[in-house]
């Protein structure tokens, strides 16, 4: 369950990488309110907030991360977060990578793979998002082009062109989605189209096919513009992660930590009904300008409250871009060497183990 931002230009990279150059903008109003859950503790913010920087992506998978700033969960473990809106994850990583960034938080696409290739020290320290059920980022064609019998399934796209937001982690998520009908990425002419330009190019026929996020995808579907193809990602994969500057978690360990925590106490706030509340929908329109009916009718994301990280997801993530001829280096990289795990287990003796529901 997560966060939808930016029906206007901002969905542009929330899983994938791009040459845009990030724009820098102050984050969404704060709100005040208690902490959510019996397993988080009541703490008093310290005296003294430290400045930190946080690279975000504004879409609905984020929200984890907009709910903690707003209901001033970070403020309570001494950090004063500013979110710095990017429309690129290659951007992300480049810039946590050479500290404009203390931590930056998309999806781990070549463009990590490849940083920590040539030597830069960044860690994944927790997943962000997965998805379940009804996709979050669906494989969709022209209403018009479905019901003329056209394109009606994954494998009427072969040789057409089909786009993704950006270069990365959605080209495996277009990979699967063309998978559950006989077909791979490498059978389609593959498109980079920002989410919020899709459904036009769609209704143009300048596209034939696009992954499209939510709430766009709900809300083009409920004008009539769009039609999701039968073929979901696949549950619980994580492709999106949380990533920190190398020299910020040495110096600065514990806020790391609460950063986590802080996290991961948004993103709690999200499982059960909490996921559509007056409270949190009111946080993610005022970051995201779309309905709260709107945010509750779209699909939902998940969170992983534990911030626990599945090694075997980004082990096929990597062989997917090494398939690809994305990466640029030969021999496999030692996944659990990309991992620290160290971030999340402090915060979760902080706040308390979660169970999902």
């Amino acid at each position: 369950m997560i966060l939808v931002l930016s029906l206007v230009g901002m969905l542009a990279a929330a899983c994938g990488g791009s040459d845009a150059d990030p724009t820098a903008t102050s984050s969404a109003q704060s709100t005040t309110a208690s902490p959510a859950g019996d397993a988080s503790p009541e703490t008093s913010p310290p005296a003294e907030l430290t400045p930190v920087t946080v690279g975000f992506i504004p879409v609905l998978i984020y929200a984890p991360v907009a709910l903690a700033h707003d209901k001033r969960y970070f403020e309570e473990y001494g950090l004063d977060v500013t979110l710095e809106p990017l429309a690129g994850g290659s951007d992300m990583v480049v810039l946590t990578a050479n500290g404009d960034f203390d931590i930056g938080v998309g999806g781990t696409g070549p463009a990590f793979f490849n940083a920590v290739a040539r030597g830069i020290d960044l860690k994944l320290i927790s997943p962000l998002h997965f998805e379940r059920g009804k996709a979050a980022t669906p494989l969709v064609v022209s209403k018009e082009r479905f019901d003329s019998g056209e394109l009606t399934t994954p494998g009427d796209l072969a040789g057409k062109k089909v786009s993704v937001n950006a270069r990365g982690a959605t080209e495996y998520w277009l990979n699967a989605a063309l998978a559950t009908d006989g077909l791979t990425i490498g059978d389609v002419d593959l498109q980079t189209l920002p989410f919020p330009d899709v459904p036009a190019a769609l209704a143009s026929g300048a596209l034939d096919g696009a992954m499209l996020g939510e709430p766009i995808a709900t809300q083009a579907e409920q004008q009539g513009l769009i039609v999701r193809l039968d073929a979901d990602f696949p549950e619980n994969f994580q492709p999106t992660f949380v990533w920190v500057n190398p020299d910020f978690a040495a110096d600065s360990p514990d806020l790391v930590t609460g950063f986590m925590a802080g996290m991961l106490r948004g993103c709690r706030d999200l499982w059960g009904d909490g996921w559509d509340s007056d409270e949190n929908l009111a946080i993610l329109e005022s970051y995201t300008s779309v309905p709260p009916e709107l945010i509750r009718e779209a699909s939902r994301t998940y969170c992983e409250p534990n911030g626990d990280i599945h090694a075997d997801d980004l082990a096929t993530l990597q062989t997917f871009f090494a398939d690809r001829g994305l990466l640029e280096y030969d021999e496999p990289l030692d996944i659990n060497s990309l991992i620290d795990r160290s971030f999340a287990e402090n915060a979760v003796k902080e706040i308390g183990e979660a169970t999902e529901q």
